[in-house]
């Protein structure tokens, strides 16, 4: 597992090992003693000054137990991402089966909103995942194997699953499935960063609702989605419960994209209810309720 150091002046992707086998579900005690001195380190030191020496004298194990998962800094910084990403943001990682199920508008629709609730819950359970993010922004000039090996291993794999979807659905007349496959993925990534790692949504405000609905129509030509067909799952949600070790325990029967569907819509829903029912808009309703102007 060696990297090349080079990317040749043709542009040649360079060779850049998967490291989702070491860091497999759940991780043996050495592989998460070194992950989590690795983050520790990381975090406080940034990349550069960090060395494999630290992580090892943190992680509490030998030298030679840390090079036999990991060949260098590069290799266990994008396995620490890896490891974070496989677990927090599955739709990058690999999609389920049942997204790509009904029309395109639906399922345009269903990818959008799974993509965005994976994001804010990923950073809502392990905060730690921002920082890493920008830490692999800010290094990505000097070691860009950083960011491109999670652009090799979860975006191409999104927008390869995507176009291959939007290529089975000619009636779309789209010019190009690959381009427009980029177009989601890219506007969902800069909405993202918007709102959570560049921490600037107050400047630059937008409802995720109209963004999802906005690519709905750019993709499909659909202006209307029915979303009543997200709500058929009527299970309440109980409030999430901790096990001893700070995990979260599953106490959901429905799978977790349906009921993070069901949620969403319930919660737009519900505000569209109020919306009418005081003559208002439903962002003349959000404005309100942000000012804590009871209606």
């Amino acid at each position: 597992m060696q990297f090349k150091k080079k990317i040749s002046d043709r542009g040649d992707v360079p060779h850049l090992p998967n490291m989702a086998s070491v860091v497999s579900k759940p991780p043996n005690k050495k592989i998460e003693a070194i992950l989590k001195g690795a983050m520790q380190e990381f975090l406080t030191h940034g990349f550069a000054a960090t060395t494999m020496d630290n992580i090892t004298a943190v992680a509490g194990v030998s030298k030679a137990t840390v090079y036999s998962y990991f060949p260098d800094k590069e290799a266990l910084f994008i396995a620490l991402m890896e490891h974070l990403i496989q677990r927090k943001w599955a739709i990058l990682d690999q999609l389920n089966p049942d997204l790509f199920q009904g029309e395109p508008a639906q399922v345009v629709f269903k990818i959008a909103n799974i993509f965005i609730d994976q994001f804010s819950e990923s950073v809502g359970d392990t905060p730690e995942l921002l920082d890493l993010l920008r830490l692999a922004i800010a290094e990505s000039g000097r070691f860009p194997h950083l960011t491109q090996s999670l652009i090799l291993s979860k975006d191409k794999q999104f927008v390869d699953s995507f176009t291959q979807y939007l290529q089975a659905h000619p009636e779309l007349g789209l010019i190009d499935a690959g381009a427009t496959a980029r177009v989601l993925l890219g506007t969902l990534v800069h909405f993202m960063m918007v709102e959570y790692i560049f921490q600037a949504k107050e400047i630059f405000p937008m409802e995720r609702q109209r963004l999802v609905n906005c690519l709905v129509s750019l993709i499909t030509g659909q202006h209307k989605i029915d979303e009543d067909k997200y709500a058929a799952i009527k299970n309440k949600s109980s409030r999430r419960k901790r096990s001893s070790s700070g995990t979260f325990e599953q106490e959901y029967d429905e799978p977790k994209h349906l009921r993070s569907i069901r949620v969403t819509d319930t919660a737009w829903g519900n505000l569209e209810a109020m919306a009418q029912k005081n003559n208002l808009t439903r962002t003349e309703l959000i404005e309100k309720l942000a000012r804590g102007i009871v209606v």
